[in-house]
Order: C-alpha cells, then structure tokens, then sequence
C-alpha cells in the first residue's frame, strides 16, 4: 500500500504484483470518487516514466479495450460498488501480452442470471451448487461466488480479446482455465493459430475492496 499525490490531494493505492503463465500483471486498488480516470493517469505516468493524460486515450464503442499509444505496455481497469482497479503489463510487454480485468461485488440477487446468460453446462453448475446450499471458507454460499467467478472470466475475457460480449462472451463456457479460441474468431487477433486465454481468479480484498467482491485477471497473448 502506498499514496499518490492526485490534484494535490493523497490517495491510498493497494498494490499487488500477480503471475500470470504469460508473464506479471500489476494491480493498483483505490476509491473510485472523485475520479478514479484521474488516478489510473497518475499511476501509469509513474510506472511509464512519462506523462500520461486523458489526451493519450482512445476508446470507441467498437473496442472494449483503452488504448494509451504511447504506452509500451497493456492497460485495462474496473470498478464497481466505488471501488477501482487497474491492470498493466511489465514495461516493454505490450508486443506479447494482452490483460482484461473485471471487479463484481457478491450479491445474490444475481443468481437468476445463470440460466438467462450462461451456457447451459455453466447455468447448471451453479443450480446445482445453489441446491446443495454449499459454504465456502469465506463464509459466502459457493453458487454465489462460482457464479461471479464466472461473471468475472467473461466480463475479463471480454476485455481482453474483444468480439460481442452478449451475443458471444456470455455464452461462451469458460469453466475451463486456459481456454482456447481460434485466432479468426478473435477480432483483436489475426488468422492462424488458436489463441490460450488464461485466468487468474482473486478476491477483491487482495486489492484493499471493502465490499466482498470477486475479481478475474484474463491474459493472452497479442
């Protein structure tokens, strides 16, 4: 843990280093109000060396991944229930690596959305969890946090290789670690060979979330 001086005023940024099969992401936890844009900024000009601005951003609605071209390194970030994380690769790894990042807060209000959303092979793990009204170490019911798990991988999954995350992602089963799709139905890869997405699977609170939440790291390669 440490603080960043952000419009003058210090932050508190819970910091962890995780590796992946494909090389170290680096994450960086902290409240999402004010203005969490304004941190993640702060954060990467530190690492880079370099001002980083919202200027250097580009988004589109066709892309679901931000992209800093000045950056020799991948960035992706998530929040949810007020709370920010961001993900970046090693510096000098953006020619190799990939990163897509997601943060759910546990709720069991969201359970339904299995069978809706899920393949049916995912949607009928987490009924059958749900049944046996299983608990795990952390005091949480296990379809509840299989089901965000899960969530977690697709919405990271998204991130990180792109396509259409309703028509595709969502449905696509991803009880497996690493999966693997072909590189041409990959819209940020080329044609060829099969891509490996792999998962690392965490707790929010490894990154300082005060609300219970699950949090997923997806990493391929470019």
């Amino acid at each position: 843990m440490n603080e960043i001086l952000n419009n003058g005023c210090p932050r508190i940024i819970r910091r962890l280093d995780v590796e992946t099969p494909l090389g170290v992401v680096h994450l960086a936890g902290f409240a999402q109000k004010p203005d969490h844009r304004s941190v993640i900024f702060d954060i990467l000009s530190e690492f880079s060396g370099g001002p980083v601005t919202a200027s250097d951003l580009q988004e589109s609605k066709q892309d679901p991944r931000p992209r800093f071209s000045k950056l020799d390194f991948d960035a992706n970030w998530t929040h949810s229930a007020g709370y920010c994380v961001l993900a970046f690769g090693a510096r000098g790894s953006l020619s190799d690596l990939r990163i897509g990042v997601d943060l759910e807060r546990y709720s069991p209000k969201r359970l339904h959305l299995a069978e809706r959303f899920f393949s049916a092979e995912e949607a009928s793990y987490v009924k059958s969890l749900a049944v046996s009204g299983s608990i795990d170490p952390y005091g949480e019911k296990t379809a509840e946090r299989e089901f965000f798990k899960l969530w977690c991988r697709k919405e990271a999954f998204y991130k990180c290789v792109g396509g259409d995350f309703f028509e595709g992602t969502l449905r696509r089963p991803l009880l497996n670690n690493p999966v693997q799709l072909e590189k041409a139905k990959s819209p940020m890869h080329g044609t060829g060979d099969l891509v490996k997405v792999h998962f690392v699977d965490l707790e929010g609170d490894a990154v300082g979330a005060t609300e219970p939440s699950a949090l997923c790291i997806a990493v391929s390669r470019r």
